[in-house]
């Protein structure tokens, strides 16, 4: 009896592994969905998305990665992450000019967030920014990572160039 009792919580944890990752999975295609037709600047700024240059610069941490310049859509900053609507949309800043999107960011504001939990997506708890009031996760769909999908730092984006603030040398 006890070890029918253990199978079967096996198999209920297995279940229920197999189920997250599918959501995930799922998930992770909605974001790359919805954020597909953003790859030029000028279409991510028409659907409400700005550069965060001049307030914030742009990210880097030499020596773990970048993650370049953010596009954020203040219109869908709130307490509800949802997978087809990235608050921010992360551009690496390329030595030519161009800006290529590389990933994605969730933002919550820390005040909007009532879950005893820490807000999630894509089977992962977004983490408290360690200086601004925000809960964050960052997901890579469009550059790969080789630190992971939902580090916040990717070693292939390129530092920031020189003649641009930089935002978050200190940041782990």
């Amino acid at each position: 009896m006890r070890r029918s009792v253990s199978l079967l919580l096996v198999a209920v944890l297995m279940l229920t592994a197999t189920q997250a990752i599918a959501q995930g999975q799922s998930e992770l295609a909605e974001a790359r969905q919805a954020t597909a037709g953003f790859h030029r600047v000028g279409d991510a700024e028409a659907a409400g998305y700005a550069s965060t240059l001049d307030t914030l610069g742009c990210f880097e941490n030499p020596g773990v990665g970048g993650m370049g310049l953010h596009y954020l859509n203040g219109s869908i900053l709130d307490g509800t992450p949802q997978a087809n609507a990235p608050e921010a949309l992360v551009f690496e800043m390329r030595p030519n000019g161009k800006l290529k999107l590389v990933g994605l960011e969730y933002i919550v504001p820390v005040d909007a967030w009532t879950g005893e939990m820490p807000p999630s997506l894509f089977g992962r708890h977004f983490h408290q920014h360690p200086t601004l009031p925000l809960w964050v996760l960052h997901a890579w769909v469009w550059q790969p990572n080789p630190s992971g999908m939902f580090q916040d730092w990717n070693p292939n984006v390129a530092m920031c160039p020189d003649d641009v603030p930089v935002f978050g040398v200190d940041l782990p």
